[in-house]
Order: C-alpha cells, then sequence, then structure tokens
C-alpha cells in the first residue's frame, strides 16, 4: 500500500516541479520581453477581432434552430415542411377607418372595389402589370410551385374573392377535362367554353363592379369572416392580412433573384412600400410580419444590442473598478485581457464557423465580468505577495535595528527579480485558484453544449461561446496581468481594514449565518413551482420592432396566434385515383375527424373541406335549362340525388339511364371529386395537399392561451388522431406546428433548466473533490452555490420574472460564475489553515477581492438593462442577484459551515473551544504586527 502511494506521490512532486520550471521560464521570457510580448499579442487580437465583425453573418435566424432536437413534434414538423411551407409571412392591413371612423366610413371598407385591388396588386393577380420585379406582386407566377417567386400560396380575403370569381371557369374546364366516363361533359357547353376567354368564366381577379364583388362576399357561406375584422365595432371590415406561404429558407436562393430570406423580406417590403404602390393604390397601411420575418428582425435588433452593450458593459466596468481602487492603471490590466479574449472569441467563431443564435446577446456581459474576475485576483495577489515580503524585511530590520545588527536590504518594488518570483508565487497560490475556478467553469458550461442533454440548439450556441471565451480569458489573463502591471508599474494600496472585522463574523457568528441562510433556502424550496411556470415567448422580442408589434396585434384581432396542423395521409388507401386524396371517402374521413376536432374548445380547422364548401356552384342542365344545382362544391359532392331515387331526383336519375351499365349517378359522382378538387386554384391546392396528390394538411388553430391549459387541448386531439380510421388505408399523424411545438419548446427548457443544474452541481461536486482531494471540502465549496439555486425561486416570483429560454440556462451559468468565488475562498483557507485564525484571515484577504470581482461583473451585467428584450432584461436582473449572493455566500456561508463541522468535531472529542483568534496553526509576520505595535 505505502509503495504505490509513495510513487503516486513521487510522480506528483516531479510533475508539479517540471510544470513550476515551465511556467518559470515562461514568465521570465515575456517579463523579459514585456513590450513585445504586448504587442504580439495585440497583433492576434486585431487581426481576429478584424475577422470577428463579420460574426453577424454566423447568426442562425432560421425557425428550425429554435425548436427542441428529437421531439416529435419537431420531427413531423421537419416531416411536414419537406412536402408543404411552414414558413409562412403576413402582411397585416389597415385601412383608413381602423384609425378613424368619424371620417372615413363605408367606401373604406376592406371589401371596398378600390382597397380589394391594391391588396390584389401586391398579391399578384391577372390583371396587366408594369416592368419591374417590384411591380408585379409577390406571387407573379401562379404556377412555378414557388421556384421562381418564391411563394407557394396565398390566402386572403383577396385572394379568396379572386378564387370565386375565376371557380366557374375552372370549373368549367374541369367539367370538360376530367377522365372518367367523359359525363360531365354532357351538363355542360364545352366547345363554347373553350372558345371563351378565361374558360367563360371570371378572371383571377378583383372584379371592377362592386356589385360582383358583393354578391360574391355572399356566395362565400361565412368564409371571410375569418379574413377580416372590425376592429373599432362600427360595422365596417377595416383589418386583414395577407397569409404568404414561402419556400423554406434553404430553398430560397434556388429562385435566383434572391440568396436569403433577408432579401426575399427586403423585396417584400419594397413591394408593399407606399411609395412603390400605383397612386391610386396606396389608401391602406401595411406591415410585413411572420415569424421568420421576426427572427430576421429580432436578428438585426440583436446585432445593434451588441455594438451597444459592449461598450457600455466596458463602460460600467471602468467606473466600478476605478471607484474601488482609484487607479486607471488597473482598468487597463483588468480590462485589456478581456477586450483581446472577445476580440478572439468572435474571430475565431466566424473562422470556425461556429453556428449563433441571437441568444449570443447574453455571452458579452458575461464574458467580460468572468475576465475582470480573474484578473483582479491575480493583481490583488501579485500586490499581497509584494507588500507582504517587503513588510516582513521591513519588521526584520525593526527587530534588527533594536539588536544593534545590520539591516537587511529592503527589496526594490521593480526590481525585475523579485517581481518574477512575486509572480510565481501568485501563479501556484491564486494562479492554481484562478485555473482551477477556470477549468470548473468550462466543465459546468460545458453542460449546455451537450445534444443528449441540451435539446435547443440557441442555449447550446451560448454554452460553446462561453466556454471558448473562458478559455481565451484565462491565457490572455495569465499573460497580459504580469506583463501590464510591470509595464504600467501598478502598486495598489492595501486592503480596507474594515476587512478585519468583517472576516471574523462567519466565524464568530456562525450560527446566525447558517439560520439567516437556512430561513431563505426553505423559503426557496416553498416557491419551487415558479421554476415550472410555463414560458412566455413574447418577452424574448424587442419593444419597438414594427413585424413583432404587427404580429402580436394581428394575433388579438383575429385570435388566431397558435396554428397547429396535422397529417391526412392517403397514400395506402385503396382507391382507383392516381391523386389518393381526391376520393370522396377519403374526403368523408377527413370531415369526419374535422368535426370530432372542432368538438374540442377554442378549436377551429381548416382544410380542403374548408375551400370546398365556400367555393360556390350552379349546375344547368344545358339544353333544357333546368338548374340541376345550386350551392357548393362540397354541397355538390353530397347532394341526396347522387343516391335518392325520389321524385326530386328525377334530372340526377336520367344519369343512370343514359350510363352503358346503369351507374351513371356513380361514375358521375366519382368524376365531380376531381373536379372539384381543380376547382381549386393551384396555390390552394399546394397549401393544403402535396404536390402527389397523396396527402393533405388539416390546419388547427386555437387562440393564444396559458400553456397548461392548451396541453390538455392538445392532449385531447392528439387522443382523437391516434384512433384508428374507420377508413382503412389512411395515417393521420399526431398534432405538430404551432401549439405541439411551443409545448415541446416549454418542456425542453424546463426539462433543460432542471437537468442542467443538477447534473452541473453533480458533476462540479465531483471535480472539486478531485482537486481539493477531499470530498469533505469539495463537498463544503458547493454549498454555498448549491444554495443560491435555491434562492433563484423567490427571484423569479417576484414581478414580471417569468421562466423563458435565457433564463433556463441560469443555473448553470451561475453555477459556473459563483463556484469561482467559493473556490477562492476554500484554496486561500487551505493555505491559512482551517483555524478560526485561518478562516478568518482568508476572508480578509480574500473578501475584498471577491467583493471587487462581484461589483465588476454585475457592473458588466448591468448593461443588460440597456438591451430592448423585456425577457433578457429579467435574466440580467436575476443573474445579478444571484451573483451577488454567491459573494455573500462564499464570504459568509461557506466558513460558518467549516466553523460548524469544527465546533461539532470539538465538542464530540471534548477538545477546547474552536473559535479562539488568539491561537493560530500559522502565525505570520502580518499578524503579529499588532503584537510588534505594543512591544514598541
Amino acid at each position: 500500500m505505502g509503495e504505490p502511494s509513495e510513487r503516486i506521490a513521487e510522480y506528483s512532486r516531479l510533475a508539479r516541479e517540471k510544470a513550476e520550471a515551465g511556467l518559470d521560464t515562461f514568465y521570465s521570457q515575456i517579463l523579459t520581453q514585456p513590450k513585445t510580448t504586448l504587442i504580439l499579442l495585440v497583433i492576434i487580437s486585431v487581426w481576429l477581432g478584424n475577422i470577428g465583425t463579420n460574426f453577424q453573418d454566423q447568426i442562425v435566424d432560421d425557425v428550425e434552430i429554435f425548436l427542441p432536437e428529437g421531439a416529435e413534434s419537431t420531427d413531423l414538423l421537419l416531416e411536414v415542411r419537406s412536402e408543404w411551407s411552414t414558413d409562412v409571412g403576413f402582411i397585416y392591413i389597415k385601412t383608413p377607418n381602423a384609425y378613424d371612423p368619424s371620417i372615413y366610413g363605408a367606401d373604406f371598407n376592406v371589401t371596398n372595389v378600390d382597397i380589394l385591388h391594391e391588396i390584389s396588386w401586391i398579391e399578384g393577380d391577372d390583371e396587366k402589370r408594369a416592368p419591374g420585379l417590384e411591380n408585379n406582386g409577390l406571387d407573379w407566377d401562379k404556377e412555378d410551385h414557388g421556384k421562381n417567386d418564391g411563394v407557394l400560396w396565398i390566402i386572403s380575403i383577396s385572394q379568396i374573392i379572386k378564387e370565386i370569381n375565376s371557380s366557374d371557369g375552372r370549373f368549367n374546364h374541369a367539367m370538360c377535362e376530367n377522365p372518367g366516363e367523359r359525363l360531365t361533359q354532357q351538363l355542360i357547353d364545352c366547345d363554347t367554353i373553350q372558345q371563351a376567354p378565361g374558360g367563360g368564366g371570371g378572371l383571377y381577379a378583383i372584379p371592377d363592379q362592386q356589385e360582383r364583388v358583393d354578391e360574391i362576399v355572399n356566395q362565400s357561406n361565412g368564409s371571410l369572416d375569418s379574413l377580416a375584422k372590425d376592429t373599432n365595432g362600427d360595422g365596417i371590415w377595416d383589418t386583414t392580412a395577407v397569409l404568404v406561404g414561402m419556400i423554406s429558407s434553404n430553398q430560397i436562393s434556388d429562385t435566383v433573384e434572391w440568396e436569403d430570406y433577408k432579401e426575399f423580406f427586403t423585396h417584400v417590403d419594397k413591394v408593399i412600400d407606399e411609395d412603390n404602390r400605383p397612386q391610386e393604390y396606396r389608401i391602406t397601411t401595411m406591415t410585413q410580419t411572420g415569424l421568420s420575418k421576426i427572427l430576421e428582425d429580432v436578428s438585426d435588433a440583436i446585432y445593434l444590442d451588441l455594438l451597444n452593450m459592449m461598450p457600455i458593459s466596458l463602460f460600467l466596468t471602468v467606473i466600478i473598478i476605478t471607484l474601488l481602487h482609484r487607479s486607471w492603471k488597473v482598468v487597463v490590466i483588468s480590462g485589456t485581457p478581456i477586450v483581446m479574449a472577445l476580440a478572439v472569441t468572435f474571430g475565431a467563431s466566424v473562422l470556425l464557423k461556429m453556428t449563433l443564435t441571437p441568444m449570443i446577446i447574453a455571452t458579452f456581459p458575461i464574458l467580460i465580468g468572468l475576465g475582470v474576475d480573474y484578473a483582479l485576483h491575480m493583481v490583488n495577489r501579485i500586490e499581497e505577495v509584494r507588500r507582504k515580503r517587503i513588510d516582513t524585511v521591513i519588521d526584520e530590520n525593526e527587530r534588527r535595528r533594536r539588536k544593534g545588527q545590520v539591516p537587511l536590504e529592503v527589496p526594490d518594488l521593480w526590481d525585475p527579480e523579485f517581481y518574477r518570483s512575486c509572480v510565481m508565487e501568485m501563479s501556484k497560490t491564486t494562479g492554481i485558484a484562478v485555473l482551477i475556478s477556470a477549468a470548473t467553469t468550462v466543465v459546468g458550461f460545458s453542460v449546455l453544449i451537450l445534444p443528449n442533454i441540451v435539446s435547443i440548439i440557441p442555449i447550446r450556441s451560448v454554452g460553446m461561446t462561453l466556454v471558448a471565451g473562458i478559455l481565451a480569458t484565462l491565457v490572455f489573463s495569465m499573460i497580459l496581468v504580469p506583463v501590464l502591471i510591470w509595464l504600467l508599474r501598478f502598486n495598489k494600496r492595501s486592503n480596507p481594514p474594515v476587512w478585519g472585522k468583517i472576516s471574523r463574523l462567519p466565524v464568530k457568528h456562525f450560527g446566525v449565518v447558517l439560520l439567516i441562510a437556512g430561513s431563505i433556502s426553505v423559503a426557496g424550496l416553498m416557491y419551487l413551482d415558479e421554476m415550472d411556470k410555463p414560458i412566455t415567448g413574447s418577452d424574448q422580442t424587442p419593444d419597438n420592432i414594427d413585424s413583432m408589434e404587427a404580429m402580436v396585434e394581428y394575433s388579438n384581432t383575429f385570435s388566431g396566434g397558435q396554428t397547429s396542423l396535422f397529417i391526412f395521409d392517403a397514400s395506402q388507401h385503396a382507391n382507383d385515383q392516381e391523386m389518393k386524396i381526391r376520393s370522396l371517402e377519403v374526403l368523408d374521413a377527413m370531415d369526419a375527424l374535422e368535426n370530432r376536432i372542432s368538438e374540442v374548445p377554442y378549436t377551429n380547422t381548416t382544410s380542403l373541406i374548408t375551400f370546398l364548401e365556400a367555393v360556390p356552384v350552379v349546375i344547368v342542365e344545358p339544353t333544357t335549362g333546368i338548374s340541376i344545382y345550386d350551392g357548393n362544391l362540397w354541397g355538390l359532392l353530397h347532394e341526396e340525388c347522387w343516391e335518392s331515387n325520389s321524385a326530386e331526383c328525377a334530372t340526377w336519375m336520367l344519369l343512370d339511364a343514359t350510363s352503358t351499365d346503369g351507374k351513371g349517378r356513380e361514375h358521375l359522382r366519382k368524376d365531380m371529386v376531381n373536379v372539384a378538387y381543380d376547382t381549386l386554384s393551384k396555390e390552394v391546392q399546394w397549401m393544403l395537399t402535396n404536390e402527389g396528390g397523396s396527402k393533405a394538411l388539416v390546419y388547427v388553430t386555437q387562440p393564444y392561451m396559458n400553456l397548461d391549459n392548451a396541453s390538455m387541448l392538445r392532449d385531447n386531439i392528439d387522443v382523437m388522431l391516434d384512433e384508428p380510421m374507420q377508413e382503412q388505408g389512411i395515417r393521420v399523424s399526431p398534432l405538430t406546428g404551432g401549439l405541439p411545438v411551443s409545448l415541446d419548446i416549454n418542456e425542453g427548457i424546463h426539462e433543460t433548466q432542471n437537468y442542467t443544474t443538477i447534473l452541473t452541481l453533480i458533476i462540479l461536486t465531483i471535480v472539486m473533490c478531485i482537486v481539493l482531494r477531499s470530498p469533505r471540502l469539495g463537498i463544503y465549496t458547493m454549498i454555498p452555490v448549491a444554495t443560491i439555486i435555491l434562492w433563484q425561486p423567490l427571484l423569479m416570483n417576484s414581478g414580471d420574472v417569468n421562466v423563458n429560454i435565457f433564463t433556463a440556462m441560469i443555473g448553470t451559468i451561475v453555477f459556473g460564475i459563483g463556484v469561482d468565488d467559493a473556490i477562492h475562498v476554500m484554496h486561500r483557507i487551505q493555505e491559512e489553515g482551517e483555524t478560526a485564525v485561518g478562516m478568518a484571515h482568508a476572508v480578509e484577504q480574500t473578501g475584498q477581492t471577491i467583493f471587487e470581482t462581484t461589483a465588476t461583473t454585475i457592473a458588466g451585467l448591468g448593461a443588460g438593462f440597456f438591451v430592448a428584450f423585456p425577457g433578457l432584461v429579467n435574466f440580467f436582473v436575476i443573474m445579478m442577484s444571484l451573483i451577488g449572493f454567491a459573494f455573500l455566500t462564499s464570504a459568509f456561508l461557506l466558513p460558518a459551515c467549516l466553523t460548524a463541522d469544527q465546533v461539532i468535531r470539538s465538542k464530540i472529542k471534548g477538545e477546547p473551544s474552536f473559535i479562539d483568534f488568539g491561537d493560530g496553526i500559522v502565525l505570520t509576520d502580518e499578524k503579529m504586527k499588532a503584537v510588534d505595535a505594543i512591544l514598541e
């Protein structure tokens, strides 16, 4: 047993000696050429910093980046995106009546011909256009499936009216061109229709006559009610929206016209700009919005916030450092490494093409605070070592003077060899603590990077950036702090004497400290449910973004905030249609399922059935002029005369008589399913069915509501979707889209919040036990950090603070930052000795430093008050509070816990009282100053 342990000890000693020799050589070289070292690092930082100015290009703001990986709703949504557009843009439109109904009356109704023409103009229709891409509407190619103009479909009140206005032409063509027994051709005069312009029907355009528009509105069977609203109660529709189905962001470059969504959104803004519209089409106000547009705008706002936050964070940090140290030199010494580290971090992110997300905004003040933390600990320790050594020689000379002996030479503060030896002693003490704290912080933040732990990619991007930034900060601090102290000839003042008195409090009154901390922790446990509050997405977006404000207003006006969907797959259905969805049995099964889902509270559905019910149709027998049917397409397919032999159906029964097999009505009905489908415009077909015609989408809309209540509704719908279909060969997917993804994001964020906090606590505790070579000390070191996590629910219960994608990271980040304070205190206690005097001296020497680093870290985070994100402001407020708590628990709770441990041990063993400031295992000359003064 002894031989292996001795061998390990010998290896450790040799490794330590080798490391110290290498470190001594390293510091000798850089301190021999400090200016060269500084210039070299400046060149590297400037070069990488210049590259890092393009980091905005690394920020990914696609919708997919925010979806929780591995969630069922995400996988289903990606399946949907492979065949349909799920990127939907909105043009939010308001007429003058919405602003002042007393002046602008009925002529400013959304259904007014002039306003409809204006809306249709920006959409694209069959009317003549002027030259130029911006003058042909958004969907200027109706047959390209988005390959040329980037637009798959458009849904609006204008589009529905154009749909109905032109549906008779498409209906007539479909009647003449559909396969089967060609019985449909017998119902209309196909030769006359084929020779007529537009197929004998209206153009895909807004009619010029108001009467025709009013007729279409009346024929729409209320389908337009959800597309236009009266917001001021005067009975006039004054607000509407154009829904634009866009091809996905990774396909937009295939259009040749635009490389990405940013360029496409710029094009949309140009099209709807009032100055771009013809003079007669400048009645309404139009604002582009939609999730993708909002994310694009948020990304731009974040970039501007970052540009603003950095100087503010640096300025606030400079102010605090200056107030604490009253020296501009400390500002340069502590600020230079972090500025260079930030430049290197973001330059490296561009060089390595790291995926960044808008949440990167949270990393800047954190890195600034941590960078100053490392630098100040090193500065203070170097100055403490120099002051202690010089004081030792001065005290020795005083003793020699009294004895009449030759005094020693007092070291020169700026003697190169003396300064290097002080730096080396710092590296062996505080340097090790800084290294340990950086390593544990990296380990803590690494938890945020692991995909199997964190399913939210934006959180992982923050973790990656923090890890890279901390490593860069550590390297620059270890090199530049000694170099800059030397170049600037900085000599720090001594710590304020007040810390000598404060340092005894946690030891002398350990019971009070434990009682206060315990009471707050119990209160935190009582409010633990606050951590499970549903997330609120709106708090994560900046104020004063037009697209966001328009979306909020749209959601409030149209009550359609949550749009979900499911896949209705008929690819395995047994019917003779090439496009399986064109089967009446399939459509009836879809309708039956929709009717059940519509019984769920606050829930509506939109599908092929919705549009078939909206399009009016009149069938007149061409030879007799008898009206066979007058209704809508869906009603036509379910007219009772298809199967009834009653007297009222005598005309229909003639179809059987003229058929070769006596089943004329049955054959014609099958043909009419194709006719009904082809009567819908291409963009409606592409919105609701895939290109192969084997699958359909059913949209499920619900208003925004508390996610706990919405979760029950989603579960109810999923139960219905999971039940086997009575019609064989049909597969129905679970619900995906808006609500399920929101719920999964909510669940993912809460799981991330809880899992990463617990896992980080366990990992860091194990690491501390190994590093400190004592499970007991490792556990005690983590108590202060674990305690403040219990205090977080109290903060979450205050004001408008809530759980969001930012606050989900707080546990891990606070562990990473807060553990630094505990490590420095514990490391110093190990140096001084675990006695009452040793712990008091450790708090006295370290307390001032961690107070300074806490103040500067909080100051750096204070820049968060200047961001445009309400949710992010809450994040920084909580961070600042918890970091302040980390200082208090490290400086007071940690020594109080150790004191309680020692007091209990002493009483059990029957030893003298542990709390005795007159005795200590280490009595340095500095401790004997008071004795010397008395003797003198």
